[in-house]
């Protein structure tokens, strides 16, 4: 009975099913799309890396914690590649989604700079919008590339960015040409 304790061999099988499903999470991506298991897996991986190690020392040897870590590095890997996946679709959707709310946000800027009342003093402001749009659809067309790259995040981080400069445009030429309607009517 001594003889088989201390003759005990790492657990070869339990380390390249562990690894196996590592790798599958590297994959899909999980250190992108879903860190947290990802970080999880590695701990439990290192752990029963060095539990093996330690195990190795000795003279009478036993691999069972580091069977029970290895399973738990497997079963967490195999959360961060189904994590992965679901995190990345949703960030699809979710830039997809930005992208629309952004192109919508720079034709309603659009419009309101052509009905926008053209003055001395607003002529230069005017300009200014027309510029920054065109930067806009600029930053736009670049979040569409990232998001042709499956670089979602990137898009989406944006797309948020072109949407809130858009809206904030057009709610300053709105404000600009109520004030003129307003003025308008005192006289």
């Amino acid at each position: 009975m001594f003889v088989a304790v201390g003759c005990a061999k790492p657990p070869q099988d339990d380390i390249a099913a562990a690894q196996a499903e590592m790798d599958k999470a590297r994959q899909a991506q999980a250190e992108t799309w879903a860190p947290n298991e990802v970080r999880a897996a590695d701990e439990a991986m290192n752990a029963a890396q060095t539990e093996i190690n330690a195990q190795n020392e000795k003279w009478f040897k036993n691999y069972d914690k580091a069977k029970e870590l290895l399973a738990k590095a497997k079963e967490d890997a195999a959360k961060a590649s189904e994590a992965a996946v679901a995190n990345k679709e949703q960030s699809k959707k979710d830039a997809e989604a930005a992208m629309a709310a952004a192109d919508t946000a720079v034709q309603s800027a659009e419009a309101a700079l052509k009905v926008a009342p053209v003055t001395k003093d607003s002529k230069a402001d005017l300009e200014l919008f027309k510029n920054d749009l065109a930067t806009l659809r600029s930053t736009l067309d670049a979040a569409k590339a990232s998001f042709g790259s499956e670089d979602y995040k990137k898009a989406l981080e944006s797309a948020n960015s072109v949407k809130d400069q858009a809206t904030n445009i057009a709610t300053q030429l709105e404000e600009a040409k109520a004030k003129r309607a307003g003025a308008a009517k005192k006289k």
